[in-house]
């Protein structure tokens, strides 16, 4: 998407979101490896849990979303269905992953964190690609 299709009165603040949804994205990616890199910790030590770490991560990817929706007034929605796909797929993953590893012990809980951070990178990878 360029900025010539963020086209309305207040241009100016469109472009500024547009460039702050891109960029949120490279946070969200470090935020992931380093979530991927404690979840292998907790699981080699069999000790510690995945909540802080998970629960930035998942403010930060509600934070793309929210920003995301208003620019989806200023492209074609059929060119972007799987970028919403992807969204909806990054939304629901932490939620997904806490709620099935409630009262697990710490070594599978890391191990499956690390496997659900690892889709989570691709889907990130995806959503990059599939954004215009």
């Amino acid at each position: 998407m360029s900025f010539r299709l963020l086209t309305c009165y207040n241009g100016s603040v469109m472009e500024r979101l547009f460039a702050l949804h891109s960029r949120l994205q490279l946070t969200i990616i470090i935020v992931i490896v380093a979530s991927l890199l404690w979840a292998l910790i907790v699981a080699w030590r069999n000790r510690g849990g995945m909540q802080p770490l998970s629960g930035i991560l998942q403010l930060l990817i509600v934070a793309q979303a929210l920003i995301g929706i208003p620019l989806l007034w200023y492209v074609d929605p059929m060119r972007m269905a799987l970028h919403l796909f992807y969204g909806v797929v990054a939304v629901g993953l932490i939620p997904a992953a806490a709620v099935a590893l409630r009262a697990r012990a710490p070594r599978v809980v890391g191990f499956v964190y690390a496997g659900i951070l690892l889709m989570l990178l691709i889907v990130v990878i995806r959503l990059y690609e599939t954004g215009g």
